[in-house]
């Protein structure tokens, strides 16, 4: 009892730490960043009441039935955060409130003693169920829903699976428990709990290191904001912003947006953002990078919007941001493979700034048609 009161206090700081953390986030996509900091809070919530319980200790009346109440919500708490992902202006919707309806039903049951609440348990699990059923059938069915996240949607994907993970991993503990209830046992003498403490405890400590890290898989987060924020620090011109950024807030804000005529100041401008990121790109070798970077932190980088730095890749060097990335370490790949024969492939991939051997491979016979040990033997024997 002990070790599992020790791990949900550990869980309940970490998750109350990583609500407040997105909540109070200065920048970042505000729904979507709220929904995430509300499922936290609320995970951190379930654990503290559990603490609680375990000790036989009651604050207020009510106590007992905020359990129920905050199980309920954490389903439609996911499958509002995938909703407004999907949106352009990533808002909430009337609509969406009648997600938390079975809260609000649940908590009604709770207050007038309803001979439902037998039946609650099996409520939550089809709960559960169907939300992460419903978000799983949607984005397999149909990837492009998160399309308006541009070049972060790979990114989301991965973010709305480690979601998915945790609702996952409460409905099987949550379906396991009701099955030991049923026949005769009881939650406290129930052996799930501690093993499936700790691996909640495990899911949340990375996510908090993430979180520390400013790491791609919730940097996406913060984007839509600090692009705003890059626009209006261009729309004001200050003298410790580098010639280079002056000169793009100099050019009218129409000249963000495609023109189908070719304007020559959007030409020229996307041109010049271009440019500063090629040679920032060099400069810093931040293709290098152990975890990449991402469009956002390039943005960031370069003091200009993401939108336009994408747009600027996309037109001067006709492929996308990532593609471009990948181009670059394939070259220093090659450069490698040549230059230190006794380098091996794996060490050619990680100092080109590749993760797996997987997206090696496949960039690089993109790129040049050959695996990277049948281009290393090519020019072996070539320059024999």
């Amino acid at each position: 009892m002990n070790e599992l009161v020790m791990l949900h206090s550990a869980i309940a700081l970490l998750c109350l730490l990583l609500g407040l953390h997105f909540l109070l986030s200065p920048q970042g996509r505000p729904w979507p960043l709220r929904f995430a900091g509300a499922t936290y809070l609320l995970y951190g919530g379930q654990s503290l009441l559990l603490v609680l319980s375990l000790q036989q200790m009651q604050l207020f009346p009510a106590q007992t039935m905020l359990r129920p109440v905050g199980a309920m919500l954490l389903a439609p708490l996911f499958w509002c955060f995938f909703q407004v992902l999907q949106r352009p202006n990533a808002g909430l919707r009337r609509r969406d409130l009648w997600h938390f309806l079975p809260a609000a039903l649940t908590l009604y049951l709770l207050l007038s003693g309803s001979v439902w609440l037998d039946y609650l348990d099996l409520f939550l699990l089809l709960s559960y169920a169907g939300y992460l059923l419903a978000v799983v059938v949607t984005v397999s069915r149909d990837p492009a829903r998160l399309a308006p996240l541009g070049d972060a949607a790979p990114v989301a994907r991965r973010y709305l699976q480690l979601q998915g993970a945790l609702l996952g991993t409460n409905l099987l503990v949550e379906a396991a428990l009701y099955l030991e209830l049923q026949q005769g046992g009881t939650v406290t003498a129930s052996n799930l709990l501690l093993p499936a403490a700790a691996l909640f405890l495990l899911l949340h400590l990375l996510t908090l290191l993430f979180a520390l890290q400013r790491s791609p898989l919730l940097e996406w987060l913060y984007q839509r904001s600090q692009q705003k924020l890059q626009i209006q620090l261009q729309a004001t011109p200050s003298q410790s912003k580098p010639p280079a950024v002056d000169a793009l807030a100099a050019l009218p804000d129409e000249a963000l947006a495609p023109h189908p005529d070719g304007s020559a100041a959007a030409d020229e401008k996307l041109q010049l953002v271009y440019q500063r990121w090629l040679e920032l790109l060099e400069q810093q070798q931040l293709y290098q990078l152990e975890f990449g970077i991402t469009l956002a932190q390039a943005a960031r980088k370069l003091q200009v919007p993401a939108r336009q730095l994408s747009q600027a890749v996309n037109q001067c060097y006709g492929a996308s941001f990532s593609v471009l990335l990948n181009d670059k370490r394939i070259s220093k790949a090659k450069q490698l493979l040549l230059q230190s024969p006794p380098l091996a492939v794996t060490e050619v991939m990680y100092q080109a700034g590749f993760a797996t051997k997987s997206n090696f491979h496949k960039e690089f016979v993109r790129v040049t048609g050959k695996t990277p040990g049948a281009y290393r033997l090519s020019a072996t024997a070539q320059s024999d």
